[in-house]
């Protein structure tokens, strides 16, 4: 009888690896500059920023924004936002609605790149994002209806208590990804096997899942933020995902989630296009790069990639 060989994507030698975080290295600085610069000077932006962004620069910052964004499996609005903010200064709606669009053009674009590997759980991607649905529309209609005291501060805390709780977590994460799920017969058995020939087998919660976008698309409307941030781990830690698939489906439902919340955007007229679309060409092109890279990264270093974003995030909240 013979025996079908499996496909093992190729690893990196350590060597390569630290030349890769060096390069995300230097693409945290970059975007740690554009969060910070605007609120350690005057507080106008106007001065701080003299013309508007060419076209190309806007299309590079989306190029790596889109790559980095699709290998850890968000869409890139922690650090589309800041940036939009730095160059702009917009109100909060205009920033959130632009902020959308490119989220939703990078997860669409990185979707398309992960289902080529068929690394997306579709039945459970629908799912969690028709339950995002309600809370997506009706965080675009309430978006300035009401403010929320020391939001920032508190949303700041909690996404750095998240970050801990991943570094703490990720010893763990091996043990977790390779221990057999248990079997329940009120969960989903998910069973398929991706481009490169690797199986996934386990059980997911999707009752659980869908109590938890429930909320989380209203958080995705209203932050701009596409929703990978808490989609990830939620799916990694709650919903036994395994890393890799996670990303891609977390990628999935981002797409469909931002969708849902650009609705009420569009007709309210809060889309700056002419922004927009010179870094959803770039986050496009990098989602396609991303999509590829993230094949070759090995489960924890995607988690230290992401707490990178959960931090970054965090700090910008509080300064």
């Amino acid at each position: 009888m013979r025996t079908r060989k499996i496909y093992v994507p190729p690893t990196y030698g350590i060597n390569v690896n630290q030349m890769h975080f060096l390069i995300l290295g230097i693409v945290g600085v970059l975007c740690l500059f554009a969060m910070f610069m605007p609120r350690l000077a005057s507080g106008n932006v106007a001065t701080t920023v003299t013309g508007e962004p060419s076209a190309l620069l806007l299309c590079l910052i989306g190029l790596v924004i889109g790559c980095y964004g699709t290998i850890v499996g968000i869409g890139g609005g922690p650090l589309i936002v800041p940036i939009l903010f730095f160059f702009y200064g917009w109100d909060n709606e205009f920033l959130v609605a632009t902020s959308l669009l490119v989220v939703f053009l990078n997860s669409l674009s990185g979707s398309i790149g992960y289902a080529v590997q068929k690394r997306i759980d579709y039945w459970g991607g629908i799912k969690f994002s028709l339950a995002a649905l309600p809370g997506a529309l009706l965080s675009g209609f309430l978006h300035n209806a009401f403010v929320i005291p020391m939001f920032d501060v508190i949303f700041g805390i909690f996404l750095l208590l998240l970050a801990l709780w991943l570094i703490l977590s990720i010893n763990k994460l091996d043990s977790i990804q390779n221990r057999k799920s248990v079997k329940r017969e009120d969960f989903r058995h998910v069973v398929f096997r991706d481009s490169f020939g690797i199986p996934y087998d386990f059980y997911s919660n999707d009752m659980l899942g869908i109590c938890m976008n429930l909320a989380l698309g209203f958080f995705v409307g209203f932050l701009g933020i596409g929703g990978g941030v808490f989609q990830v781990p939620i799916m990694l830690f709650l919903l036994m995902y395994p890393a890799h698939l996670a990303t891609a489906t977390s990628h999935f439902i981002t797409a469909t989630t931002c969708l849902f919340a650009l609705i009420p955007h569009f007709f309210l007229g809060n889309i700056m296009f002419s922004s927009a679309i010179p870094i959803g060409v770039g986050v496009v092109i990098g989602a396609q790069i991303g999509a590829k890279l993230a094949v070759r990264i090995q489960s924890k270093y995607l988690i230290y990639l992401f707490v990178l974003v959960l931090v970054v995030f965090a700090l910008e909240l509080f300064i």
